[in-house]
């Protein structure tokens, strides 16, 4: 799957579609005392959660249903700015691109004083269960991304 989105688009968006104020937690920091670069995943993948959630889509009883699941594809970041223990950021996710059995989602962090930390992006695609495989995205899926609360 190739790259959505270019880090100018992430980085210069106007307003995010979603965000989360954190705080860098001790454990999320190296023995350089800054960010260990995979924790920045996990924000995202954190603020990834939370977005769906807001739009109605609850993860983890979709999960459960048993009908499809919407497995991660790709992962990436670039880092900007060293984050460090206690340093307040904003998590954002501010792109997506639909497409029929796939999506990707733009990411930023953000230093309290809007100083770029982090960008990056996901690629999901939605799986059919049983057997693995690609299906339409699922009106309520789609739906809940595009903003349209059913």
């Amino acid at each position: 799957m190739s790259r959505a989105f270019e880090n100018e688009t992430l980085i210069g968006a106007a307003e995010a579609l979603f965000s989360e104020a954190r705080a860098v937690r001790f454990q999320d920091v190296d023995a350089a005392g800054i960010v260990f670069f995979p924790r920045v995943l996990e924000y995202m993948s954190d603020v990834y959660v939370a977005f769906l959630s807001a739009r109605g889509v609850h993860l983890p009883r979709a999960i459960e249903s048993g009908s499809y699941v919407i497995p991660l594809v790709h992962a990436e970041a670039d880092y900007h700015a060293p984050m460090r223990f206690g340093d307040p950021v904003r998590v954002e996710v501010v792109a997506l691109d639909l497409g029929r059995s796939s999506y990707q989602v733009g990411y930023r962090i953000r230093h309290e004083d809007g100083r770029m930390a982090a960008v990056g992006q996901t690629a999901h695609v939605c799986v059919g269960l049983p057997g693995w495989k690609p299906i339409s995205i699922p009106e309520e899926l789609r739906a809940a991304l595009e903003g349209k609360l059913m």
